[in-house]
C-alpha cells in the first residue's frame, strides 16, 4: 500500500509540474541541517544494505530553495544511491560555488552505463539493470521529477558515472535573486 501511495504521489507531482501548478516558496536554508535531517531519515534504509551515509557540508552555508521540494530532490537521489549501492558509502555534500550553491549526492554503487546517462531523465525510463534488481517494478518518474524540480529552482543537474565504481549527481542552485 505504501508503495502504491508513493507511485500515485509521484504521478500527481509529475502532472503538477508539467502543467505549471507548482509554486516554489524559496527561503534561506542551512545546507548542513537539511542534509543531516535526510541522513537521519534514510540511515535505516542504508543500513539494510550495509551502506553508510556521510555528510560533507560547510557549517553556516545557506542556500535558497523551496524546503519541501529541495528535500524531495535530495531524498529521491539518495534513495536511488542506496538502491544501487551495497556495502558502500553515499556522500551528501554542500559547498559554495561562484554565485551558486553546489549540492552533490555521490555513491560507490554499480554506476550507470554511458549510453544510459541521458535516458535516465526521461519519464518512465528504467535502465535494464534496475529492472532486474528492483522488486517493485517502479515506473521511473523519480529522476524526471528531480530534473524538473531543479529546473524550477533555476538550477541545473548533471550526472557523472563510472560503471562498477559509482555515480555522482551534481546540482547547482543560484544564489538568492
Amino acid at each position: 500500500v505504501k508503495r502504491l501511495i508513493t507511485l500515485v504521489n509521484e504521478k500527481l507531482d509529475y502532472e503538477k509540474i508539467r502543467s505549471n501548478q507548482i509554486t516554489l516558496n524559496k527561503v534561506p536554508i542551512q545546507a548542513s541541517e537539511v542534509l543531516e535531517i535526510i541522513q537521519d531519515q534514510l540511515e535505516p534504509l542504508a543500513e539494510e544494505k550495509n551502506n553508510q551515509i556521510k555528510i560533507e557540508a560547510e557549517k553556516g552555508l545557506i542556500l535558497f530553495a523551496d524546503y519541501d521540494r529541495l528535500t524531495q530532490i535530495i531524498i529521491n537521489l539518495t534513495k536511488n544511491s542506496i538502491q544501487f549501492t551495497g556495502d558502500g558509502t553515499i556522500w551528501l555534500r554542500a559547498k559554495p560555488g561562484y554565485k551558486e550553491t553546489i549540492l552533490e549526492v555521490e555513491d560507490t554503487g554499480i554506476g550507470i552505463e554511458p549510453k544510459e546517462i541521458e535516458d535516465i531523465w526521461h519519464r518512465f525510463y528504467k535502465a535494464d539493470i534496475s529492472r532486474t534488481t528492483n522488486p517493485y517494478g517502479e515506473f521511473g518518474l523519480g529522476l524526471s521529477i528531480v530534473k524538473q524540480l531543479v529546473s524550477l529552482h533555476d538550477g541545473t543537474i548533471e550526472v557523472r558515472s563510472v560503471p562498477g565504481k559509482g555515480t555522482i549527481f551534481i546540482i547547482r542552485l543560484p544564489e538568492q535573486s
